[in-house]
């Protein structure tokens, strides 16, 4: 049976557990390249957590190749990702699951020919919210995708993802 709450939670029950309710469409969200990514669990007071975010993603969108020094791993809710890791290509869709150490080279896409749905998390995370945060456009929780992709300036995020310990490969090198 689905747990029915009338109200986002958040709150401790004794000192080391946190205990978190998000109803359906709910967290920060920020557009970003074809996708809004919407936050589910985020480190909280700059701590080395996890991040859980949903990714929606257009089809025919994709993030470019890049690596960054944390675990990272999608599970395929709905369509269709495509990961490129290290040359090695992955077709996942729903029910799927792939993760990846630290420091390996990926990209993703979303081939189509519909809107695919991903729970990605990224361990630690916060090296990912200060990126998105700073180069994503806040949007309403539980907007549906724009027709056309978020306009991202490519030299802000890379500056962005070098603070943040993200590398980028430039387009030469894809």
């Amino acid at each position: 049976m689905p747990a029915t709450v009338l109200e986002e939670r958040s709150m401790t029950a004794g000192s080391a557990t946190a205990i978190k309710h998000l109803p359906t469409g709910r967290g920060r969200s920020f557009a970003i390249f074809g996708s809004i990514l919407t936050f589910k669990d985020e480190p909280q007071g700059g701590a080395h957590n996890h991040l859980t975010f949903e990714h929606r993603e257009l089809p025919n969108s994709s993030v470019p190749p890049h690596r960054e020094p944390s675990h990272e791993s999608w599970y395929v809710l709905e369509g269709t990702l495509e990961v490129d890791v290290e040359g090695a290509k992955y077709q996942l869709g729903s029910g799927d699951f792939l993760a990846i150490p630290p420091g390996t080279l990926h990209s993703l896409h979303n081939p189509g020919p519909g809107p695919m749905r991903v729970l990605t998390t990224v361990s630690p995370g916060d090296a990912h919210v200060r990126l998105f945060t700073a180069v994503g456009q806040p949007v309403d929780d539980g907007l549906p995708l724009p027709k056309e992709p978020a306009a991202t300036d490519p030299g802000q995020l890379a500056s962005v993802a070098r603070e943040c310990g993200i590398e980028f490969l430039p387009p030469g090198e894809r």
